[in-house]
């Protein structure tokens, strides 16, 4: 029997082995299938990590999904690059953006978000970061016109709160027209009332602004439906089978599962759309929207 004192010793040894035998499988995972490239993020070339265990068993069991299309799903919500950590959504992203935001004349795209942040043009932008975007965050943090928000429901909108303010989508504290720039990853299919957001979205963008998002995207969903309502005493109604993110069973509850009729949801909401990397696939579940807000004013149809 190994002494006490002994396992102490030897667990960090034999923690250490398991994740370095994790990490050498990912790099080997991308070797095998090819994942190399340059990460738009911070510019990088290097594989690309993908983790399965992204996507837990019960977030699996719980959402219903094809197992083709889970793997589709952890390919999104993972293939990290190892320099910075931005994950496949981050990357697209990214991409959009340069592609939306170029610099120099004549304009053409920046190599990665770390040279864009540093140029005069992405300077002068006021631009909202709605819940941190892992992968980006740390490099719009570089911006000096960044307004970076936290969704939390124990304060009241606008309030700051360790440094970081307080922003709730459906009621937004901003005044109309503030911002040229809106990102956000993830986060509108845990607001209750969605209408509310994207028309909180809307008016807080000037004309002509963008607003450059994910939410979750499945194949087979024509249509847009809530899985959950929240009532007017404050508590939670769920039509469906309750889904949280990231666990299925814990984290935030989904309020709407989005579907292929997205796109038109979102014109209604006065939003000029673009899909990029769609349609949705089994085999790529990592579309990225891009609203703008019409220079020329225009009623929600």
């Amino acid at each position: 029997m190994i002494p006490f004192r002994v396992k102490r010793l030897l667990l960090p040894i034999w923690n250490g082995g398991h994740h370095l035998a994790w990490r050498l499988g990912e790099y080997a995972g991308a070797i095998r299938h090819r994942r190399f490239d340059r990460c738009t993020v911070c510019g990088r070339w290097g594989p690309k990590l993908y983790r399965r265990w992204v996507i837990r068993p019960e977030l699996e069991r719980r959402s219903g999904v094809a197992p083709s299309a889970v793997e589709a799903w952890a390919r999104k919500e993972s293939c990290d690059c190892p320099f910075c950590g931005a994950k496949l959504r981050a990357r697209r992203m990214a991409e959009v953006l340069l592609s939306l935001y170029p610099l120099g004349d004549p304009p053409a795209p920046a190599p990665s978000l770390r040279d864009w942040v540093a140029s005069p043009e992405a300077r002068a932008l006021r631009v909202a970061e709605v819940n941190e975007i892992e992968g980006l965050h740390t490099f719009l943090l570089l911006l000096p016109r960044l307004s970076y928000s936290e969704f939390r429901d124990d304060v009241a909108p606008g309030a700051v709160v360790g440094g970081v303010r307080s922003e709730h989508l459906e009621r937004l504290t901003y005044p109309d027209a503030s911002f040229d720039l809106i990102l956000s990853s993830e986060t509108l299919e845990h607001v209750p009332d969605l209408t509310a957001a994207l028309s909180e979205i809307h008016r807080v963008l000037r004309p002509g602004g963008c607003h450059i998002f994910t939410v979750p995207l499945l194949p087979g969903v024509p249509q847009t439906f809530p899985r959950a309502v929240r009532l007017a005493d404050g508590s939670i109604e769920h039509l469906a089978t309750l889904v949280s993110h990231p666990g299925g069973d814990w984290g935030y509850p989904v309020f709407t599962e989005f579907g292929a009729d997205l796109p038109e949801i979102l014109r209604r909401s006065g939003f000029e759309v673009d899909l990029w990397f769609g349609p949705v696939r089994d085999d790529d579940v990592c579309q990225v929207f891009s609203c703008r807000k019409p220079t020329e004013p225009c009623s929600p149809q």
